[in-house]
Protein backbone atom coordinates (compact mmCIF):
# COMPACT_ATOMS: atom_id res chain seq x y z
CA UNK A 1 0.00 0.00 0.00
CA UNK A 2 1.01 3.58 -1.15
CA UNK A 3 1.94 5.66 2.45
CA UNK A 4 2.68 3.01 4.62
CA UNK A 5 6.48 3.01 4.86
CA UNK A 6 8.32 -0.59 5.46
CA UNK A 7 11.36 -0.90 7.52
CA UNK A 8 12.76 -3.88 8.64
CA UNK A 9 11.73 -4.80 12.13
CA UNK A 10 14.44 -4.24 14.74
CA UNK A 11 14.48 -6.68 17.46
CA UNK A 12 13.53 -5.07 21.01
CA UNK A 13 17.16 -3.69 22.86
CA UNK A 14 17.90 -5.01 26.41
CA UNK A 15 16.81 -2.58 28.89
CA UNK A 16 20.04 -0.53 29.81
CA UNK A 17 19.03 -1.07 33.52
CA UNK A 18 18.76 -4.98 33.87
CA UNK A 19 21.72 -6.33 34.32
CA UNK A 20 21.66 -9.92 32.97
CA UNK A 21 22.49 -13.36 34.97
CA UNK A 22 26.21 -13.41 34.23
CA UNK A 23 29.20 -16.25 35.26
CA UNK A 24 29.94 -19.03 33.14
CA UNK A 25 26.86 -21.61 33.43
CA UNK A 26 24.39 -18.85 32.66
CA UNK A 27 22.75 -19.21 29.52
CA UNK A 28 23.94 -17.35 26.48
CA UNK A 29 21.19 -15.20 25.17
CA UNK A 30 21.23 -13.84 21.78
CA UNK A 31 18.36 -11.33 20.08
CA UNK A 32 16.22 -12.61 18.54
CA UNK A 33 16.34 -16.87 19.52
CA UNK A 34 15.29 -18.44 22.27
CA UNK A 35 17.10 -19.73 25.22
CA UNK A 36 18.32 -23.04 24.77
CA UNK A 37 17.46 -25.90 27.14
CA UNK A 38 18.56 -26.54 30.52
CA UNK A 39 18.29 -30.13 31.25
CA UNK A 40 20.10 -30.29 34.41
CA UNK A 41 19.28 -27.36 36.04
CA UNK A 42 15.49 -28.35 35.61
CA UNK A 43 16.24 -31.33 37.47
CA UNK A 44 18.28 -29.52 40.34
CA UNK A 45 15.45 -27.41 40.40
CA UNK A 46 12.98 -30.48 40.69
CA UNK A 47 15.11 -31.65 43.14
CA UNK A 48 14.95 -28.60 45.35
CA UNK A 49 10.89 -28.22 45.30
CA UNK A 50 11.21 -32.17 46.40
CA UNK A 51 13.26 -30.92 49.35
CA UNK A 52 10.88 -28.15 50.09
CA UNK A 53 7.90 -30.65 49.82
CA UNK A 54 9.79 -33.22 51.95
CA UNK A 55 11.22 -30.94 54.77
CA UNK A 56 7.64 -29.80 55.27
CA UNK A 57 5.50 -32.82 54.46
CA UNK A 58 7.44 -36.24 55.25
CA UNK A 59 7.17 -38.27 58.22
CA UNK A 60 7.30 -41.63 59.59
CA UNK A 61 5.13 -42.92 62.30
CA UNK A 62 6.68 -45.93 62.61
CA UNK A 63 10.48 -44.37 63.52
CA UNK A 64 12.00 -43.37 66.75
CA UNK A 65 12.26 -40.02 65.23
CA UNK A 66 8.82 -39.46 63.32
CA UNK A 67 9.12 -36.07 61.54
CA UNK A 68 13.23 -35.13 62.13
CA UNK A 69 14.66 -38.59 60.78
CA UNK A 70 12.91 -38.87 57.74
CA UNK A 71 12.95 -35.06 56.57
CA UNK A 72 16.67 -34.73 56.99
CA UNK A 73 17.46 -37.45 55.26
CA UNK A 74 14.89 -36.80 51.89
CA UNK A 75 16.54 -32.84 52.10
CA UNK A 76 20.11 -34.34 52.39
CA UNK A 77 19.62 -36.28 49.06
CA UNK A 78 17.87 -33.84 47.48
CA UNK A 79 20.18 -31.15 48.20
CA UNK A 80 23.41 -33.33 47.17
CA UNK A 81 21.67 -34.61 43.73
CA UNK A 82 20.75 -30.77 42.91
CA UNK A 83 23.97 -29.59 43.51
CA UNK A 84 25.20 -32.36 41.13
CA UNK A 85 22.55 -31.88 38.59
CA UNK A 86 23.86 -28.10 38.90
CA UNK A 87 27.36 -27.74 38.67
CA UNK A 88 28.15 -31.53 37.68
CA UNK A 89 27.49 -31.03 33.63
CA UNK A 90 27.41 -27.05 33.49
CA UNK A 91 30.91 -25.21 34.72
CA UNK A 92 30.18 -22.29 36.94
CA UNK A 93 32.45 -19.82 37.93
CA UNK A 94 32.03 -16.76 41.11
CA UNK A 95 29.85 -14.25 39.34
CA UNK A 96 32.08 -11.47 40.85
CA UNK A 97 35.26 -9.74 40.16
CA UNK A 98 38.63 -10.93 40.44
CA UNK A 99 41.66 -9.21 42.52
CA UNK A 100 42.30 -7.90 45.59
CA UNK A 101 39.30 -7.07 47.68
CA UNK A 102 38.74 -3.32 48.06
CA UNK A 103 37.32 -3.34 51.62
CA UNK A 104 34.41 -4.37 53.40
CA UNK A 105 32.08 -3.60 50.77
CA UNK A 106 33.82 -5.33 48.63
CA UNK A 107 31.13 -8.04 47.17
CA UNK A 108 33.36 -11.19 47.68
CA UNK A 109 33.63 -10.75 50.97
CA UNK A 110 30.47 -12.37 52.29
CA UNK A 111 31.20 -15.27 50.45
CA UNK A 112 35.28 -15.31 51.47
CA UNK A 113 33.77 -15.23 55.36
CA UNK A 114 30.99 -17.99 54.75
CA UNK A 115 34.00 -19.97 53.38
CA UNK A 116 35.80 -19.19 56.55
CA UNK A 117 33.86 -20.00 58.59
CA UNK A 118 32.38 -23.65 57.16
CA UNK A 119 36.35 -24.27 57.33
CA UNK A 120 36.43 -23.40 60.42
CA UNK A 121 33.38 -26.25 61.30
CA UNK A 122 35.85 -28.71 59.38
CA UNK A 123 38.74 -27.69 62.09
CA UNK A 124 36.58 -28.20 64.99
CA UNK A 125 35.22 -31.33 63.98
CA UNK A 126 39.10 -32.38 63.78
CA UNK A 127 39.88 -31.60 67.21
CA UNK A 128 36.48 -32.14 68.71
CA UNK A 129 36.41 -34.52 72.11
CA UNK A 130 33.24 -35.96 70.37
CA UNK A 131 34.44 -36.53 66.98
CA UNK A 132 32.23 -39.33 65.98
CA UNK A 133 29.37 -37.06 66.81
CA UNK A 134 30.88 -33.65 65.30
CA UNK A 135 31.76 -35.75 61.99
CA UNK A 136 28.56 -36.97 61.62
CA UNK A 137 26.95 -33.44 61.58
CA UNK A 138 29.61 -31.81 59.26
CA UNK A 139 28.47 -33.79 56.63
CA UNK A 140 24.95 -32.64 56.94
CA UNK A 141 26.43 -29.08 57.62
CA UNK A 142 28.22 -29.39 54.23
CA UNK A 143 25.27 -30.78 52.61
CA UNK A 144 23.45 -28.04 53.64
CA UNK A 145 25.82 -25.53 52.62
CA UNK A 146 25.43 -26.51 49.14
CA UNK A 147 22.09 -24.59 49.35
CA UNK A 148 24.38 -21.44 49.56
CA UNK A 149 25.69 -21.73 45.40
CA UNK A 150 22.49 -23.04 44.55
CA UNK A 151 20.73 -19.90 45.59
CA UNK A 152 23.55 -18.54 43.50
CA UNK A 153 22.95 -20.31 40.71
CA UNK A 154 20.93 -19.99 37.58
CA UNK A 155 18.93 -22.74 38.90
CA UNK A 156 17.33 -20.43 41.30
CA UNK A 157 17.44 -17.68 38.98
CA UNK A 158 15.68 -19.11 36.43
CA UNK A 159 13.04 -21.22 38.52
CA UNK A 160 12.95 -18.88 41.57
CA UNK A 161 8.97 -18.35 40.95
CA UNK A 162 8.38 -22.37 40.81
CA UNK A 163 10.52 -22.82 43.72
CA UNK A 164 8.82 -20.32 45.95
CA UNK A 165 5.45 -21.60 45.13
CA UNK A 166 6.22 -24.73 46.12
CA UNK A 167 7.47 -23.61 49.19
CA UNK A 168 4.20 -21.95 50.12
CA UNK A 169 2.15 -25.03 48.67
CA UNK A 170 3.78 -26.96 50.91
CA UNK A 171 3.16 -25.12 53.93
CA UNK A 172 -0.21 -24.12 52.97
CA UNK A 173 -0.87 -27.72 53.50
CA UNK A 174 0.47 -27.85 57.13
CA UNK A 175 -1.26 -24.71 57.87
CA UNK A 176 -4.26 -25.69 57.00
CA UNK A 177 -3.60 -29.26 58.77
CA UNK A 178 -2.74 -27.58 61.96
CA UNK A 179 -5.74 -25.52 61.76
CA UNK A 180 -7.86 -28.46 62.33
CA UNK A 181 -5.98 -30.38 64.42
CA UNK A 182 -6.78 -27.03 66.82
CA UNK A 183 -10.13 -27.66 66.13
CA UNK A 184 -10.49 -31.70 66.86
CA UNK A 185 -11.59 -32.08 63.06
CA UNK A 186 -8.50 -34.15 61.73
CA UNK A 187 -5.50 -35.95 63.46
CA UNK A 188 -3.91 -37.93 61.09
CA UNK A 189 -1.48 -39.57 63.94
CA UNK A 190 -2.24 -40.23 67.69
CA UNK A 191 0.22 -38.14 69.69
CA UNK A 192 0.36 -38.17 73.46
CA UNK A 193 0.82 -33.95 74.73
CA UNK A 194 0.73 -32.02 77.81
CA UNK A 195 -1.77 -29.62 75.79
CA UNK A 196 -3.67 -29.21 72.48
CA UNK A 197 -0.68 -26.20 71.77
CA UNK A 198 1.61 -29.74 71.34
CA UNK A 199 -0.62 -31.44 69.41
CA UNK A 200 -1.00 -28.79 66.08
CA UNK A 201 2.43 -29.56 64.20
CA UNK A 202 0.64 -30.86 61.22
CA UNK A 203 3.56 -32.95 59.05
CA UNK A 204 6.20 -30.54 60.56
CA UNK A 205 5.74 -32.66 63.84
CA UNK A 206 7.10 -29.43 66.04
CA UNK A 207 4.81 -26.91 66.81
CA UNK A 208 7.83 -24.58 66.70
CA UNK A 209 9.50 -25.48 63.48
CA UNK A 210 6.06 -25.10 61.94
CA UNK A 211 5.04 -22.00 63.14
CA UNK A 212 8.81 -20.75 61.84
CA UNK A 213 8.62 -22.18 58.81
CA UNK A 214 4.68 -20.44 58.12
CA UNK A 215 5.99 -17.14 59.12
CA UNK A 216 8.88 -17.21 56.58
CA UNK A 217 5.98 -18.71 54.30
CA UNK A 218 3.98 -15.70 55.33
CA UNK A 219 6.26 -12.93 54.46
CA UNK A 220 6.95 -14.93 50.61
CA UNK A 221 2.87 -14.84 50.32
CA UNK A 222 2.91 -11.38 51.34
CA UNK A 223 5.68 -10.36 48.84
CA UNK A 224 3.94 -11.74 46.12
CA UNK A 225 0.52 -10.24 47.10
CA UNK A 226 1.79 -6.91 46.93
CA UNK A 227 4.46 -7.18 44.18
CA UNK A 228 3.14 -9.38 41.43
CA UNK A 229 1.04 -8.04 38.82
CA UNK A 230 -1.00 -11.00 37.64
CA UNK A 231 -4.33 -10.56 39.93
CA UNK A 232 -4.80 -14.56 40.13
CA UNK A 233 -1.57 -14.38 41.66
CA UNK A 234 -2.15 -11.82 43.65
CA UNK A 235 -5.51 -13.16 45.57
CA UNK A 236 -4.30 -16.87 45.97
CA UNK A 237 -1.29 -15.45 47.85
CA UNK A 238 -3.35 -13.15 49.68
CA UNK A 239 -5.79 -16.18 50.78
CA UNK A 240 -2.29 -17.89 51.99
CA UNK A 241 -1.24 -14.94 54.08
CA UNK A 242 -4.41 -15.11 56.05
CA UNK A 243 -4.08 -19.28 55.94
CA UNK A 244 -0.33 -18.32 57.53
CA UNK A 245 -1.37 -15.69 60.16
CA UNK A 246 -4.59 -17.95 61.39
CA UNK A 247 -2.08 -20.78 61.47
CA UNK A 248 0.32 -18.89 63.76
CA UNK A 249 -2.43 -17.98 65.76
CA UNK A 250 -3.56 -21.06 66.51
CA UNK A 251 0.26 -22.41 67.40
CA UNK A 252 0.85 -18.87 69.78
CA UNK A 253 4.43 -19.26 68.82
CA UNK A 254 6.00 -15.40 69.94
CA UNK A 255 8.96 -16.17 68.02
CA UNK A 256 7.40 -16.31 64.59
CA UNK A 257 5.17 -13.35 65.62
CA UNK A 258 8.18 -11.23 65.73
CA UNK A 259 9.83 -12.55 62.90
CA UNK A 260 6.38 -12.39 60.92
CA UNK A 261 6.02 -8.54 61.76
CA UNK A 262 9.86 -7.85 61.41
CA UNK A 263 9.61 -9.60 57.71
CA UNK A 264 6.15 -7.58 56.86
CA UNK A 265 7.72 -3.92 58.45
CA UNK A 266 10.92 -4.38 55.87
CA UNK A 267 8.86 -5.18 52.95
CA UNK A 268 5.93 -2.69 53.46
CA UNK A 269 8.46 0.30 54.50
CA UNK A 270 10.75 -0.72 51.23
CA UNK A 271 7.46 -0.76 49.30
CA UNK A 272 5.24 2.48 50.62
CA UNK A 273 7.95 4.35 52.59
CA UNK A 274 6.47 6.32 55.32
CA UNK A 275 2.69 5.37 53.31
CA UNK A 276 3.40 2.28 54.93
CA UNK A 277 2.90 3.01 58.62
CA UNK A 278 -0.95 2.89 58.32
CA UNK A 279 -1.40 -0.35 56.52
CA UNK A 280 1.42 -2.05 59.31
CA UNK A 281 -0.27 -0.42 62.19
CA UNK A 282 -4.21 -1.66 61.05
CA UNK A 283 -2.16 -5.04 60.86
CA UNK A 284 -0.58 -4.79 64.34
CA UNK A 285 -4.04 -3.98 65.62
CA UNK A 286 -5.91 -6.97 63.48
CA UNK A 287 -2.80 -9.08 65.04
CA UNK A 288 -3.98 -8.04 68.46
CA UNK A 289 -7.91 -8.34 68.03
CA UNK A 290 -6.92 -11.61 67.33
CA UNK A 291 -4.96 -12.14 70.30
CA UNK A 292 -7.75 -11.26 72.42
CA UNK A 293 -10.67 -13.21 70.38
CA UNK A 294 -8.68 -16.45 70.48
CA UNK A 295 -8.64 -17.06 74.39
CA UNK A 296 -5.56 -19.64 74.85
CA UNK A 297 -3.40 -16.86 72.54
CA UNK A 298 -4.86 -14.39 74.93
CA UNK A 299 -3.42 -16.39 78.17
CA UNK A 300 -0.32 -16.56 76.44
CA UNK A 301 0.09 -12.85 76.22
CA UNK A 302 -0.65 -12.34 79.35
CA UNK A 303 1.48 -14.93 81.37
CA UNK A 304 4.44 -13.17 79.02
CA UNK A 305 3.43 -9.92 80.05
CA UNK A 306 2.92 -10.44 83.48
CA UNK A 307 6.55 -11.80 83.83
CA UNK A 308 7.76 -9.06 82.06
CA UNK A 309 6.86 -6.74 84.60
CA UNK A 310 7.66 -8.89 87.35
CA UNK A 311 11.41 -9.27 86.13
CA UNK A 312 11.29 -13.14 85.40
CA UNK A 313 12.66 -12.94 82.13
CA UNK A 314 13.70 -16.83 81.99
CA UNK A 315 9.38 -17.11 81.58
CA UNK A 316 9.09 -14.30 78.98
CA UNK A 317 11.83 -16.06 77.14
CA UNK A 318 10.19 -19.85 77.55
CA UNK A 319 13.13 -20.68 79.85
CA UNK A 320 16.09 -20.07 77.35
CA UNK A 321 18.08 -18.65 79.56
CA UNK A 322 19.60 -22.16 80.68
CA UNK A 323 20.98 -23.50 76.87
CA UNK A 324 22.23 -19.76 76.90
CA UNK A 325 24.29 -20.63 79.96
CA UNK A 326 25.56 -23.23 78.87
CA UNK A 327 26.27 -22.27 75.63
CA UNK A 328 28.42 -19.43 77.50
CA UNK A 329 30.38 -21.44 79.15
CA UNK A 330 30.95 -24.04 76.24
CA UNK A 331 32.54 -20.91 74.56
CA UNK A 332 35.24 -19.73 77.35
CA UNK A 333 36.52 -23.61 77.72
CA UNK A 334 37.38 -24.22 74.32
CA UNK A 335 36.96 -20.58 72.43
CA UNK A 336 39.36 -21.26 69.45
CA UNK A 337 37.57 -24.61 67.90
CA UNK A 338 34.46 -25.07 70.07
CA UNK A 339 33.12 -28.56 70.67
CA UNK A 340 32.73 -29.75 67.37
CA UNK A 341 29.79 -29.37 64.95
CA UNK A 342 26.17 -30.50 66.49
CA UNK A 343 27.67 -31.54 70.32
CA UNK A 344 25.43 -29.02 72.57
CA UNK A 345 23.13 -31.29 73.30
CA UNK A 346 25.50 -33.53 74.58
CA UNK A 347 27.51 -30.95 76.15
CA UNK A 348 24.35 -29.24 77.61
CA UNK A 349 23.89 -31.15 80.77
CA UNK A 350 27.63 -30.50 81.97
CA UNK A 351 27.81 -26.93 80.79
CA UNK A 352 24.10 -25.47 82.57
CA UNK A 353 25.68 -27.67 85.80
CA UNK A 354 28.69 -25.51 85.68
CA UNK A 355 26.81 -22.12 84.91
CA UNK A 356 24.49 -22.84 87.96
CA UNK A 357 27.58 -23.46 90.24
CA UNK A 358 29.34 -20.01 88.69
CA UNK A 359 26.57 -17.80 88.59
CA UNK A 360 25.07 -19.38 92.35
CA UNK A 361 21.09 -20.05 90.66
CA UNK A 362 19.13 -22.29 88.56
CA UNK A 363 18.44 -22.84 85.46
CA UNK A 364 15.35 -25.58 85.62
CA UNK A 365 13.02 -25.30 83.16
CA UNK A 366 9.48 -26.89 84.38
CA UNK A 367 8.12 -28.22 80.99
CA UNK A 368 8.45 -31.52 80.01
CA UNK A 369 11.62 -30.74 77.71
CA UNK A 370 13.46 -29.70 79.80
CA UNK A 371 16.33 -30.74 78.35
CA UNK A 372 17.65 -28.76 75.18
CA UNK A 373 19.46 -30.51 71.65
CA UNK A 374 20.28 -26.93 70.75
CA UNK A 375 20.83 -23.33 72.52
CA UNK A 376 17.63 -21.70 70.88
CA UNK A 377 19.93 -18.87 69.42
CA UNK A 378 21.48 -19.36 66.11
CA UNK A 379 23.77 -16.75 66.76
CA UNK A 380 25.08 -17.90 70.10
CA UNK A 381 25.57 -21.87 69.39
CA UNK A 382 28.03 -21.31 66.90
CA UNK A 383 30.13 -19.93 69.49
CA UNK A 384 30.05 -22.94 71.55
CA UNK A 385 30.64 -25.64 68.77
CA UNK A 386 32.81 -23.98 66.41
CA UNK A 387 35.06 -21.56 68.26
CA UNK A 388 34.82 -17.52 68.31
CA UNK A 389 36.80 -17.14 65.01
CA UNK A 390 34.19 -19.64 62.75
CA UNK A 391 31.34 -18.05 64.62
CA UNK A 392 32.74 -14.35 64.04
CA UNK A 393 33.10 -15.23 60.90
CA UNK A 394 29.32 -16.69 59.93
CA UNK A 395 28.02 -13.48 61.67
CA UNK A 396 30.32 -11.04 59.90
CA UNK A 397 28.97 -12.89 56.45
CA UNK A 398 25.47 -12.67 57.58
CA UNK A 399 25.61 -8.79 58.50
CA UNK A 400 27.72 -8.06 55.24
CA UNK A 401 25.17 -9.60 53.07
CA UNK A 402 22.25 -7.68 54.63
CA UNK A 403 24.04 -4.40 54.32
CA UNK A 404 24.29 -5.75 50.70
CA UNK A 405 20.73 -5.96 49.80
CA UNK A 406 19.86 -2.49 51.51
CA UNK A 407 22.30 -0.70 49.57
CA UNK A 408 20.61 -2.71 46.67
CA UNK A 409 17.42 -2.29 47.86
CA UNK A 410 18.41 1.60 47.34
CA UNK A 411 20.19 1.93 44.36
CA UNK A 412 19.31 -1.03 41.85
CA UNK A 413 17.55 -1.34 39.07
CA UNK A 414 13.52 -0.97 39.50
CA UNK A 415 13.38 -5.40 38.84
CA UNK A 416 16.02 -5.97 40.52
CA UNK A 417 15.10 -3.45 43.33
CA UNK A 418 11.81 -5.36 44.20
CA UNK A 419 13.88 -9.28 44.38
CA UNK A 420 16.55 -7.17 46.61
CA UNK A 421 13.97 -6.30 48.79
CA UNK A 422 11.85 -9.54 48.97
CA UNK A 423 14.83 -10.92 49.95
CA UNK A 424 15.86 -8.47 52.53
CA UNK A 425 12.25 -9.10 54.32
CA UNK A 426 12.74 -12.65 54.13
CA UNK A 427 16.37 -13.14 55.52
CA UNK A 428 15.39 -10.74 58.04
CA UNK A 429 12.48 -12.47 59.09
CA UNK A 430 15.08 -15.35 59.60
CA UNK A 431 17.65 -13.09 61.60
CA UNK A 432 14.90 -12.12 63.93
CA UNK A 433 13.51 -15.67 64.60
CA UNK A 434 17.24 -16.73 64.87
CA UNK A 435 17.82 -14.70 68.08
CA UNK A 436 15.51 -17.13 70.57
CA UNK A 437 15.34 -19.88 68.03
CA UNK A 438 17.13 -22.02 65.66
CA UNK A 439 15.86 -21.71 62.01
CA UNK A 440 19.05 -22.74 60.57
CA UNK A 441 19.59 -26.12 61.76
CA UNK A 442 15.87 -27.11 60.93
CA UNK A 443 15.16 -27.99 57.07
CA UNK A 444 11.83 -26.42 56.75
CA UNK A 445 13.60 -22.87 57.53
CA UNK A 446 17.14 -23.49 56.54
CA UNK A 447 16.34 -23.91 53.07
CA UNK A 448 14.39 -21.11 52.04
CA UNK A 449 17.01 -19.08 53.87
CA UNK A 450 20.02 -20.28 52.34
CA UNK A 451 18.79 -20.40 49.06
CA UNK A 452 17.35 -16.76 49.54
CA UNK A 453 20.91 -16.00 51.25
CA UNK A 454 22.57 -17.49 48.13
CA UNK A 455 20.41 -15.72 45.81
CA UNK A 456 20.75 -12.27 47.31
CA UNK A 457 24.71 -12.49 47.22
CA UNK A 458 24.12 -13.17 43.46
CA UNK A 459 21.89 -9.72 43.27
CA UNK A 460 24.82 -7.88 44.89
CA UNK A 461 27.70 -9.49 43.17
CA UNK A 462 26.81 -9.43 39.89
CA UNK A 463 28.65 -5.94 38.88
CA UNK A 464 32.08 -5.05 39.83
CA UNK A 465 32.89 -2.66 42.99
CA UNK A 466 32.99 0.94 42.29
Amino acid sequence: MRGVSKKKARPAARPANRRPETGRGAAPSRVGAAAPRDLSGGIAAALLAAAFAGAALAFDSAADASFDAPKRLLVLFAVAGAALAAFGFVPWTLPASRGRLTGWRDRRLPALLAAGAILGAVVSAVASPRPVLAFDSLRSVLLMAALLPLGASRVVARHRGFLLATFIAACGIDAAVSIFQARHLYQPFPLITRGDREATGAFAGNVGYLALGLALAAVAALAVALTRRARGARVAAAGCFLLFSAALLVNRNLTSFSALAAGAAVLLFGLFGRRALLPLAAALLLVFAGMFAYRPMRDRAAEAVRSARAGDWDVVLSYRLAPWAAALRMARERPLTGYGPGTFGAEYVTHRLDAEIASRRRFVSPLATSTYGEAHCDYLQPFAEIGVPAALAAIAAATLLLAGLVRAVRGAPADDRVEALVLLALLSAGAVAALTWFPLQRPITAIPLLLAAGRAWRLTASEAPA
